[in-house]
């Protein structure tokens, strides 16, 4: 079943990366996002990827969860994803981030972001009239042109629509729920729906803004370095802290469950 999975996986990343490739060589844009193997670009993805990692460990803090409503609907998307995709899997699940990882940068950064830059950049009605996106250059940051940054915005929030599309839990057809009589049962049971119901909401929300933030930044490390490399880096180091942690978090809270459950039937058994 894993095996099957793994299988399944890969073709879905490798069919990511090729699409990627195809509009690269259909728009004329550079395949491979200046790809160049060094210890600089290798240095610099590891450096970028510690912002993401503590953010993401600081959101996913137990502390943070219970109190932070935005953080709870983060977790439970990834939980939900973990135990769909990841369940059962020791040291499998790295060639399944490393692959997602690299396919993911090769059609986000390399494909989309690079083909928006082009597309904006080639553009003579943008660039050549008053209105246009030369007027605005002088409003931004020196770091990079325009083009480059609205390309990294355009394809972020792509980036997350899509994740939404995929991974936002589809609205049921109909709720399954206790009736009791009475008007405080009925209140309950109005209560409880409308925390599910928001509980849902925030899923749909914060998770695929949570993978746009992360696009965004990752597409102004690939301005800032010049090498798809660093990028990649980067992505691979955090989706294997996501997949790590979230893994390691539902062993121990399933370990705690078995103990509880096992102190419970001994008590029983004293009884």
């Amino acid at each position: 079943m894993v095996a099957n999975f793994e299988l399944s996986l890969a073709g879905l990343y490798a069919g990511l990366a090729f699409v990627g490739q195809a509009i690269c060589k259909v728009i004329g844009i550079d395949c491979w996002g200046g790809f160049e193997i060094s210890p600089e670009a290798v240095l610099d993805g590891l450096g970028y990827a510690v912002v993401p990692m503590l953010a993401l460990l600081f959101i996913q803090d137990d502390a943070i969860v219970n109190a932070w409503a935005p953080a709870r609907a983060v977790r439970d998307v990834e939980d939900g994803e973990l135990m769909e995709y990841f369940e059962g899997m020791g040291w499998q699940f790295l060639p399944i981030v490393i692959a997602g990882a690299l396919s993911e940068e090769i059609f986000f950064r390399v494909a989309l972001q690079g083909g928006f830059s082009h597309a904006i950049q080639a553009s003579a009605s943008l660039n050549q009239t008053p209105q246009g996106l030369s007027a605005l250059t002088a409003i931004v940051p020196s770091f990079a042109p325009f083009a480059q940054i609205l390309a990294v915005v355009l394809s972020s929030a792509l980036t997350g629509s899509m994740y939404y599309v995929i991974t936002a839990p589809k609205d049921p057809t109909y709720v399954i729920a206790p009736v009791s009589r009475g008007k405080q049962a009925l209140k309950d049971m109005r209560k409880r729906f409308e925390v599910w119901n928001e509980r849902r909401t925030m899923k749909k929300i914060y998770s695929p803004l949570m993978e746009s933030l992360l696009a965004l930044y990752l597409g102004f490390e690939w301005l800032q370095t010049g090498n798809i490399l660093a990028p990649m880096v980067t992505h691979l180091v955090y989706s294997n802290v996501v997949v790590g942690n979230g893994l390691l978090r539902l062993h121990y809270q399933r370990l705690k469950l078995r103990q509880r459950v096992a102190s419970i039937m001994g008590y029983r058994k004293d009884l």
